[in-house]
């Protein structure tokens, strides 16, 4: 059963919010489930908080201290760690910005010697604090914790040789300097000053309280000794010097403590501000990156700067079984965790709601209460860019399946007009030599079968254009590179003409009639044909159309140059787009359906060349890509 709870001022606001005070006092657990119970029977936020102060706790305290946030978490409270050493002045501020109506705090009822009492610790909250509830938990036997903690504060702290070296080498440095200064006449109340200077100095360099109270007792010592008459000597002529040698003493003690805890709360707010800086550095990088790898590093590099620790990330479920179970069940595991607690490492998971984007496993043994607040804090924004970039990628799915449903129906319109003409012609010839055939006339029998053949090797072309482009789309292409002359792959291209290369000079222009490279044969051997096909279709008839190859440095350029009437600039940008031709954007003539030149560009890419367009002189147009050569193969 608990002890009464004592109310110390009063409040009225509507929306309750319970904050607890945190600490390693083993009567802690009594104060956090009277808080919990509070918070349930006001249906009210529940918040823990610790104050993280400079001062380092013992192994006892720790274990505690990780007991109690424990039991926290487990009664529905929120944890949070604020850095500082006003206990009472960061309770108020928290309470404050978090709005809460009511403080739930421990009381021991140990009473410290009225000498050299600090003010008393609940009186100055409730004066920070005047419009929120305060609630004391009265401990009444904790004589063994009290006895244990007078024994951790009168215990001999750990002194180290360097420390040691480092007050020694100062006490030294200022003898010699006021050994100077006595042979220069120079009052001993200066020299006083020199020491203290030198107890303070001693208190910033070095890390134990000790040093600090022993040298301040040294410097007393070594100032009679080396210069108050009788010289090296401890003893004093005259009461007047005892007065001194006591307000030097403690002059130098009250200074080295104050210059202490100046030191300590100088570290205190470095390592804040070191770690705001390696949580700003991770949002702005998260901003600036947004690819998942690089999300992956961003995390892991910031993660290694805050703990200074080893930090491994996963983005799949591995040999690892904790991190299979931190993925499965969206949970923290490994040490200070019930989960896996024997685990020498601590795992977290990068999640939202619904899905868990990574697990973080961190080789670290002890992670205090604000580290893991500063950890989370991080994993959150983690989590958003992950999320964020899931959002993308499935945006880009969308516009992906978007385009090729827009591709689909714009194919279908575009053969379904485009194939109407030949089918037409070549339906019309058959019926007419089916019932007629007898009374039409050889010479116009060859003219009929010569435009049904035509007809039929454009469609035919058409067909094979049409498979390799899919397949293109699909990634479904799979090159077969072997050694290939190039003056055979341009005779075979050549021979597929047709009857229409009849029409036009065709013309052969290669530099090397041994130049080899490996590539597709049967692939580049149609992009040949579509160019040459394409300047065919665009030029005058009697006009010459060339194709050349030749050597330019470590590649092979092919070309075909026609004479027709050229190319507008403004198409040039478009004229490798899919359906796009140079008398409209999407293909509704006779002419073709533009897949031809998209064909080849995508040939001549996947051979990782490149494929160009220039105007001819003094009239026409030059295609030309470039293959590696053999040798770069």
């Amino acid at each position: 059963m608990h002890d009464k709870i004592i109310s110390m001022t009063g409040n009225n606001n509507k929306t309750e919010h319970i904050l607890v005070c945190i600490s390693s006092s083993p009567s802690n657990p009594k104060v956090i489930t009277a808080a919990s119970e509070m918070a349930k029977v006001y249906n009210a936020l529940f918040t823990a908080l610790y104050i993280e102060t400079s001062k380092t706790l013992t192994e006892d305290n720790k274990k505690r201290l990780y007991d109690n946030t424990r039991l926290a978490k487990q009664n529905g409270a929120k944890i949070v760690t604020v850095n500082g050493d006003d206990i009472p002045f960061q309770v108020s501020q928290y309470a404050k910005a978090s709005r809460a109506t009511k403080i739930i705090i421990g009381r021991s009822g140990y009473k410290p010697s009225r000498f050299f009492t600090p003010p008393n610790f609940i009186d100055k909250l409730i004066g920070l604090t005047p419009d929120i509830e305060i609630y004391v938990i009265p401990d009444k036997a904790q004589k063994l914790y009290i006895g244990q903690k007078h024994n951790e504060q009168f215990k001999l702290p750990k002194m180290s040789l360097k420390d040691a070296l480092k007050s020694i080498t100062v006490l030294i440095a200022v003898t010699l300097i006021s050994s100077i200064f006595r042979m220069l006449n120079i009052d001993e109340a200066n020299i006083i000053m020199i020491y203290i200077l030198a107890v303070v100095l001693i208190a910033y360099i070095t890390d134990s309280k000790i040093f600090s109270i022993v040298s301040s007792l040294l410097s007393v010592m070594i100032f009679n000794f080396f210069f108050i008459i009788p010289y090296h000597s401890l003893e004093v002529y005259g009461s007047e010097y005892s007065v001194t040698f006591v307000i030097m003493f403690l002059v130098a003690l009250f200074a080295s403590i104050i210059a202490k805890k100046f030191k300590e709360q100088a570290e205190l707010s470095s390592l804040k501000a070191y770690r705001t800086e390696v949580m700003l550095e991770m949002s702005q990088k998260l901003q600036q990156f947004g690819m998942k790898n690089e999300i992956n590093e961003v995390t892991r590099e910031q993660l290694k700067k805050l703990l200074n620790c080893n930090v491994d990330l996963f983005t799949n479920k591995n040999d690892d079984e904790i991190v299979n179970w931190v993925f499965d069940n969206n949970q923290q595991a490994g040490n200070t965790t019930e989960n896996f607690s024997q685990s020498v490492n601590f795992y977290l998971p990068i999640s939202n709601v619904n899905k868990v984007f990574a697990v973080v496993k961190i080789e670290k043994n002890e992670i205090s209460e604000f580290e893991k607040s500063l950890l989370i804090a991080m994993l959150r924004e983690s989590a958003l860019a992950y999320e964020k970039d899931a959002i993308s990628q499935l945006k880009n799915e969308l516009m992906i399946k978007n385009n090729q449903e827009e591709l689909r129906s714009t194919l279908l319109r575009a053969i379904s007009h485009d194939l109407r003409t030949p089918l037409t012609g070549i339906s019309g010839y058959a019926e007419l030599l089916l019932k007629n055939s007898s009374k039409i006339t050889d010479n116009k029998k060859q003219e009929i079968y010569t435009d049904i053949y035509d007809d039929s090797i454009w469609l035919l072309n058409l067909v094979e254009n049409l498979l390799s482009i899919t397949r293109f789309d699909r990634n479904e292409i799979t090159l077969k590179k072997e050694s290939e002359s190039v003056s055979d792959v341009i005779s075979e291209a050549l021979s597929h003409l047709g009857r229409k290369k009849d029409d036009f000079i065709i013309k052969t222009k290669i530099e090397d009639e041994t130049l080899c490279a490996k590539m597709d044969g049967k692939l580049i051997s149609q992009v040949i044909f579509n160019l040459v096909d394409n300047a065919m279709k665009y030029s005058p008839c009697n006009t010459t159309v060339t194709v050349g190859a030749k050597a330019v440095t470590d590649y092979i350029e092919i070309s075909v140059e026609d004479e027709g009437n050229g190319i507008k600039d403004e198409d040039k940008e478009k004229i490798f787009d899919m359906f796009y031709t140079v008398n409209n954007s999407i293909t509704d003539g006779r002419r073709g359906l533009g897949l031809g030149l998209a064909l080849c560009k995508a040939v001549v890419e996947a051979h990782g060349g490149e494929i160009e367009i220039k105007d001819n002189s003094p009239k026409g147009t030059i295609f030309s890509f470039k293959l590696k050569g053999e040798a770069n193969e």
